[in-house]
């Protein structure tokens, strides 16, 4: 499964992609330039690609071992450059992220968590605009870009829509970010269908009646 993560910025000048940085470990500190798409692929396994119109002095730990093979790809756009504290990991247990756990999110509805990617991002700028991108599949095709409310202590989903085989969303700020699946209510979909049923079989009797 892949994903991508992007922060979003129209007045980018297109830049040809350059090459690979290996990262043996999981962590990874340097200065990403400006206009300038740079790809940073930790363990051979987890892919993240930056970019920007400013210089972002990154700070990035990456759990690749237990991530696996995602690909994820940040672009930011900014007034001034930025220093970007970035941490990914499969799950977050200190916040309930299980794989499979499930949460009642701000707008009421229960999101499972299934996407084995959580992101914490963080930098020093307040005035930037962001676009977050995961490649849609048949799993998550109907899930919604979340992030963690620490105040209120909950999710909040946010407007998503698939755009291009990505689930994009749209944000101006920084917080722990992840994918959440709604959670399949069997029990009004079994009573939906009884209800669908029965208009089918009443229907069905009143043709007949009318028929003798």
């Amino acid at each position: 499964m892949t994903i991508f993560l992007t922060m979003f910025a129209s007045p980018f000048v297109a830049a040809a992609p350059t090459p690979d940085v290996e990262v043996a470990g999981d962590t990874y500190q340097n200065r990403i330039l400006a206009h300038q798409q740079t790809t940073l692929l930790f363990r051979q396994r987890t892919m993240l690609t930056f970019n920007s119109n400013v210089n972002i002095d990154v700070n990035i730990n990456c759990d690749a071992l237990n991530i696996g093979d995602k690909d994820v790809e940040i672009e930011i756009t900014a007034t001034s450059d930025v220093q970007m504290n970035m941490t990914c990991k499969e799950e977050e247990a200190e916040l309930g992220l299980l794989l499979g756990n499930t949460h009642q999110a701000r707008n009421r509805n229960r999101y499972q968590y299934q996407e084995g990617f959580v992101c914490n991002l963080s930098c020093n700028s307040t005035n930037f605009q962001a676009k977050l991108k995961i490649q849609a599949t048949n799993e998550n095709r109907v899930g919604s870009w979340a992030y963690y409310d620490e105040a209120a202590q909950e999710w909040v989903t946010v407007p998503t829509t698939e755009v291009n085989g990505y689930m994009v969303c749209e944000t101006d700020h920084f917080s722990t970010w992840t994918l959440l699946i709604p959670e399949i209510n069997w029990t009004l979909i079994i009573i939906g269908v009884g209800i669908g049923a029965a208009v089918i079989v009443g229907i069905i009797v009143v043709v007949m009646k009318r028929r003798k």
